[in-house]
């Protein structure tokens, strides 16, 4: 298991500094997956995500209130666990500014005393990090040639499943898709009381056969991490050699969902004729299409699955990486809450995650309009991480203007922003007033809202709106200006995609 930020903070290595959380309380079980020491402004870039960064703030002495607004709301996008800040030496206490934009984006921030060496820190977390990799590492390997070596010597599912259990030491179960117990094994361990049951989808060829699912157990979470990483491949090799018509099931799945992602224009006869073949309902259902960053979220087959069950039946699997999922709901469900409630549910399966990392459809009752659904939600996902949306889901309509915008040549989108934005739209004098604009745009005209969006006075956003008014010659309290506003920076958003070097504005898009 991952060292999670909430050990980090109670480490003997950083006790004599008193860590004190400011920030991100709900970050405490936010795994740690190293921990760096940089003084840089421009370190977010360097990061991969689930970093501890400790800093003694020399990188942020001479930059204002705006640009420590910046580092914070990068380090947010990055996912890191936390920022350690050293007080005392550098600076007397943190900027506030930098404290409230942290509470803001729930970002993890820390203070520390200044008694430490971060060095010798940093290699007393690490050092845990490693030995905790290496162990389940350790276990992982024991487990792969134990389950490897009693199939090849002919073992079935059943077997493999007592295997399972005597190494866990609880009670293990199959279940397939459509939620049936198909075997099981052991017994539950009478000695953990109400720990919570693992739940581990199976795949066969990359797409969702069933679950796995494993009881409370004494065992340690090294040893249950290792099973969940190493037993479901095994496991699906079985159920390919026990149950042959198994595998060209799943490939009628898989063929179905690739040729849904790809937009395929297909007749609604042929969709119904393969959502039967797949055993997905045909009539009376509502479907959503979903759509998750699989290499970004390593634990993405049990969010997909957990969402199908809450949200009714689905299929789903990988395709070019991402893992792409139907959920159809019975009639009961309102189609409008049917979105809300995939959304809501993977925004509390993904909680903590600051980049976008998933995307859900609208609903819709024709089978024929799921190649369409499908392909516009991979284009959404694509879109939100490129233009780095706050996480961790998106609505497809919240892109439905740059999708749209996608089908104009380059040359008309840059003629249009140029007419709407006039001088601004290539100046880089005024990009105080562009980034201005489109806040305000964004804020639907409300002057509080994007006062508060960009942190200054409402006297300063006033003026910079009369400077603004000027220039272009518009009436900003007249709502048709804000919606051209509005898709010119979307226009903007999607020229900035295919431009290599894309200019700052001082803050993200989107």
């Amino acid at each position: 298991m991952n060292l999670l930020l909430r050990e980090v903070l109670t480490h003997p290595a950083l006790a004599h500094a008193e860590p004190a959380l400011l920030s991100g309380e709900d970050q405490l079980d936010h795994p740690v997956r190293w921990v760096h020491t940089a003084d840089l402004y421009d370190i977010a870039p360097l990061l991969r995500g689930d970093e501890v960064l400790l800093t003694n703030g020399v990188g942020l002495v001479s930059v204002d209130e705006a640009a420590q607004r910046t580092y914070v709301r990068r380090l947010a996008e990055r996912s890191v666990a936390a920022l350690f800040f050293e007080v005392g030496r550098t600076t007397p206490q943190i900027p506030e500014a930098m404290v409230d934009e942290a509470r803001r984006l729930s970002l993890a921030l820390v203070v520390l005393q200044p008694v430490l060496r971060f060095t010798e820190v940093a290699e007393a977390v690490n050092s845990e990090i490693i030995d905790r990799s290496v162990t389940r590492l350790r276990h992982a390997d024991e487990i792969s040639r134990t389950l490897s070596e009693a199939l090849a010597q002919g073992a079935g599912v059943s077997a493999l499943l007592d295997l399972i259990a005597s190494t866990v030491r609880s009670r293990v179960a199959l279940y397939d898709s459509a939620d049936r117990l198909v075997d099981s094994a052991g017994d539950p361990d009478p000695a953990v009381g109400t720990r919570p049951v693992t739940e581990i989808p199976i795949m066969i060829e990359g797409t969702a056969w069933g679950r796995m699912t494993i009881g409370a157990t004494s065992e340690s979470d090294h040893l249950i991490q290792a099973v969940i990483d190493r037993a479901p491949r095994v496991i699906e090799l079985c159920l390919i050699r026990e149950q042959p018509k198994v595998t060209a099931t799943f490939r009628v799945r898989q063929m179905l969902l690739e040729q849904l992602a790809r937009g395929a224009s297909v007749s609604g006869s042929a969709i119904e004729d393969k959502l039967r073949g797949t055993g997905m309902p045909v009539t009376g259902h509502d479907y959503i299409c979903l759509v998750l960053h699989g290499e970004s979220v390593p634990d993405a087959a049990r969010i997909i699955d957990e969402v199908g069950r809450r949200c009714g039946q689905s299929i789903y699997g990988y395709v070019e990486g991402s893992l792409c999922a139907l959920v159809a709901a019975p009639p009961e469900t309102a189609a409008a809450r049917l979105s809300i409630l995939a959304v809501k549910t993977l925004e509390e399966l993904l909680h903590g995650r600051q980049r976008v990392c998933a995307a859900v459809s609208d609903a819709t009752r024709t089978p024929g309009h799921l190649p369409h659904l499908m392909a516009d939600t991979r284009l959404g996902l694509d879109l939100a991480v490129s233009m780095r949306s706050p996480g961790p889901v998106v609505r497809t309509r919240a892109t439905s203007t740059e999708r749209l915008l996608r089908h104009l040549d380059p040359e008309t989108l840059r003629r249009f922003t140029a007419d709407v934005l006039g001088p601004l739209h290539a100046s880089t004098a005024d990009d105080d007033l562009l980034t201005t604009l489109q806040v305000f745009a964004q804020c639907l005209g409300s002057k509080t809202d994007a006062a508060n969006q960009l942190h200054i006075r409402r006297q300063s956003l006033y003026y910079r709106l009369r400077k603004i008014t000027e220039m272009l010659g518009i009436d900003l309290d007249d709502p048709r200006e804000l919606a051209v506003l509005s898709t010119a920076f979307a226009a903007r958003r999607v020229l900035e995609l295919s431009d290599p070097a894309p200019r700052e504005l001082g803050m993200d898009w989107g």
